[in-house]
């Protein structure tokens, strides 16, 4: 069971097989949206810095973590095919690993087919292979972040340990959201331990798992200490939060709270494989303020859309919670957005895809709630419910829930799956 057998990965050949027909299928020679910014932050990398502050917009956009992984194709120049066929080698150790965490509750068939159910539902999966983004990577991460969480739980472990928090230390490097997800799910874990009575029985292996956020917090350190040294604050880890914010707090009616850039154009957006432009109120509604403080740094932009979108929150909470509203739609479905629409066909796979997720992932609660269930299925289900209230507090989209989706599915199998009489 502990082991991972040749035979168990020439299961997922196939699937392999499919990633990398995607890939060539898709493939693009030339960079396009964030792939630009990751790119070109790992040549920062090999230049001997990260980040430059005197940059106006994005100069802390995001963690080191994937542009560390970047940096040999760059020094080497080799083309884009090359990370993508990676993020290909990532999605398939997600998965597997998921496998191997369900084999701990449910038979080989049914974890087979969970996991790749898992690798398959995700209308993004298919940009998750063929894009050079973290989608792909942080699937891995928090899918083997699962699987040794579960070997520390059962067998205290230092290699165990020590694996579980390296591999949530990176991906707080890899997606910096996350920093805030540990740091709340830490916060619970220490108030239940220090005595807060849970309906559940969930004191058992608090501790553990208190110890393997402390020392994931702790790998985050080393870059916590940089990004004071360039910012003189405290716990800063990116200065993309107040963009997000800022938009997810729109007060206008026509808005609804997803992202735009601090640039806007009056001109409509280009048409893209998913979507169409539409007419929208952002220019009118936004430019004034956005041209304003353009000739700002980025960590002083940061700071003053932060600070706007405080405001905007305090005076318009009733718009602010029906942005939420519209976030829980758009990380679901992928619908409403402001500035465009998603074509029909999109639509309805990602409406059935939220449909078939949506309802068994609600069934699993109410299970969790009212059954008996193993008391370290618990810690997931934590986490991803602090993952997932998060970010619909801020600017999200579908693509959002893909990194966890290995834990959707692992819920699924583990606590549903196991107790139905239907499924054999």
């Amino acid at each position: 069971m502990s082991k991972f057998s040749s035979k168990e990965v020439l299961k997922f050949l196939p699937l392999f097989i499919f990633y990398v027909l995607l890939v060539g299928l898709l493939n693009d020679p030339h960079t396009k949206g964030d792939e630009n910014r990751y790119l070109g932050f790992a040549n920062n990398l090999l230049k001997g810095y990260y980040a430059v502050p005197g940059m106006k917009v994005g100069f802390l956009w995001n963690g080191p973590g994937y542009p560390i992984i970047l940096t040999p194709f760059e020094y080497f120049h080799l083309p884009l095919i090359f990370p993508r066929l990676l993020n290909v080698g990532f999605l398939i150790a997600g998965v597997i690993y998921l496998y191997k965490s369900l084999l701990f509750y449910i038979d080989e068939r049914k974890s087979f087919i969970i996991s790749i159910l898992c690798g398959l539902t995700h209308p993004y999966v298919i940009f998750a292979v063929s894009s050079v983004l973290t989608e792909g990577f942080s699937f891995f991460l928090i899918s083997a972040a699962l699987y040794y969480f579960l070997r520390f739980y059962k067998q205290d472990k230092w290699s165990y340990k020590i694996t579980g928090a390296a591999l949530l230390g990176y991906l707080v490097l890899t997606k910096v959201f996350f920093f805030y997800v540990l740091l709340l799910c830490l916060c619970i874990l220490v108030l239940a331990w220090l005595g807060t009575k849970f309906k559940f029985g969930f004191r058992y292996g608090q501790l553990r798992f208190i110890k393997l956020i402390l020392y994931a917090l702790v790998i985050c350190i080393p870059y916590l200490i940089y990004t004071y040294s360039i910012t003189g604050k405290m716990f800063y880890l990116a200065d993309s939060g107040g963009s997000s914010l800022y938009c997810m707090s729109t007060p206008y009616d026509s808005e609804y709270g997803d992202w735009f850039p601090n640039k806007l154009s009056n001109s409509p957006e280009n048409e893209t494989i998913t979507t169409t432009p539409k007419e929208n109120t952002l220019y009118k509604n936004h430019s004034k303020f956005l041209d304003s403080i353009a000739n700002f740094n980025g960590l002083q932009q940061d700071e003053i859309l932060k600070s706007k979108a405080i405001a905007n929150i305090k005076h318009h909470k009733v718009k602010y919670f029906k942005n939420i509203i519209y976030n829980f739609g758009r990380l679901g479905f992928r619908y409403p957005f402001t500035n465009r629409e998603v074509k029909p066909i999109f639509l309805i796979v990602n409406i059935i895809q939220f449909a078939v997720i949506f309802f068994p992932f609600i069934l699993l609660l109410i299970i969790a709630c009212f059954k008996k269930i193993e008391k370290e299925l618990y810690y997931p289900i934590v986490f991803l419910i602090v993952y997932i209230g998060g970010t619909l507090l801020v600017s999200t989209e579908s693509r959002f829930i893909f990194p966890v989706y290995p834990i959707v599915f692992f819920l699924i199998g583990s606590i549903l799956i196991k107790r139905s009489k239907f499924i054999t």
